[in-house]
């Protein structure tokens, strides 16, 4: 992790301030919703700010970054730091910019190699932006973190508002949202959640089952997954207010599709509203889709063949019935 300015864009506080910032929240953040099997470990170099080579306006540096200006500006954040800090072991570079440096507006990743001076290969590099001291905090850390574990946007790319697709749900999409824990998808993914607890309907006819909060850790199924063709799922998960949603104004079960065929910033996951045209709740932290959550007695069909009714909730967990049609 290391800090740096630009002879136009100077920095006017000191390393440790801004260090301070991200030190401890994004490592708690992941250990709770990996059940504490991620440990974020952030080695900084805390010695001062390292004078970039060039000014901050050189770098075109804005949202849409090309891959060649990307590496330019990691490159030459290496550069600046010199061969006499080593980087072996490291798995992610982050650069950090002097706040107030306006030109560097924006945090995005890359996996492509860079070589540090002292001969070290890193696979892959986070460079972050003013966002992450004026906008989304601390989180952006486990956004872009996120991006290095093969996690995509789910925000789109294109026209549209950055909830659309997934409201406030998973801090892949709308960072500052009510509910930032990853879906249970990802987590799948990520291993955090074993086969076991995934709750395949594969075959046609009506099926119960338990479900717990994907929040914490747990002994029961953490989620229903429901094959619909061959790269799309149905998916229902529990959304509490445990872990690290504890802003969350939309509990209860969730559902969604999730399309491994389909790309980052294209909404490869989407939540299924189940009451549209609500308003939802929290309108600036992800807004009509916040309510999607179905409570106990309520029940939907999601128009791909399966019905979802919850039949009670029990402390924690709800007990919900899939009726697969085909």
């Amino acid at each position: 992790l290391i800090f740096v300015d630009f002879s136009d864009a100077p920095a006017n506080t000191t390393v440790e301030d801004h260090y301070t910032a991200i030190s401890t929240a994004p490592a708690e953040f992941f250990k709770t919703i990996s059940y504490g099997k991620l440990n974020l470990e952030l080695v900084p170099l805390l010695d001062k700010f390292y004078r970039m080579p060039a000014e901050s306006t050189s770098y075109n540096y804005s949202r849409g970054l090309t891959t060649e200006a990307h590496l330019k500006y990691i490159n030459d954040a290496l550069t600046a730091v010199g061969p006499s800090v080593s980087f072996a072991g490291i798995d992610v570079l982050y650069v950090l910019p002097a706040k107030y440096a306006d030109q560097i507006s924006t945090s995005t990743s890359t996996a492509v190699d860079v070589i540090a001076a002292d001969g070290s290969v890193i696979g892959n590099s986070i460079t972050y932006g003013q966002d992450l001291y004026f906008s989304w905090g601390s989180k952006t850390i486990n956004h872009e973190t996120g991006h290095t574990m093969g996690l995509p946007d789910l925000y789109p790319y294109g026209v549209g508002d950055v909830w659309q697709w997934v409201g406030g749900f998973d801090i892949m999409g709308l960072i500052g949202g009510q509910s930032p824990d990853y879906f249970a998808w990802h987590k799948w993914q990520l291993n955090w959640i074993a086969d076991g607890q995934v709750d395949c309907v594969a075959d046609a006819g009506t099926t119960t089952h338990r479900v717990g909060p994907i929040e914490v850790e747990g002994e029961t199924a953490k989620v229903i997954a429901v094959p619909v063709n061959g790269t799309t799922f149905v998916m229902a998960e529990v959304r509490s207010s445990l872990g690290v949603n504890t802003d969350a104004c939309g509990t209860g079960v969730l559902l969604y599709t999730a399309d491994s065929a389909t790309g980052s910033g294209d909404g490869p996951i989407r939540v299924i509203d189940s009451k549209p045209g609500s308003g939802g709740c929290k309108a600036s932290q992800g807004g009509e889709l916040n309510d999607a959550p179905l409570k106990a007695g309520e029940s939907w069909d999601t128009g791909l063949g399966v019905v979802f009714t919850v039949l009670e909730q029990d402390g924690d967990e709800f007990v919900v019935q899939v009726e697969r049609k085909v």
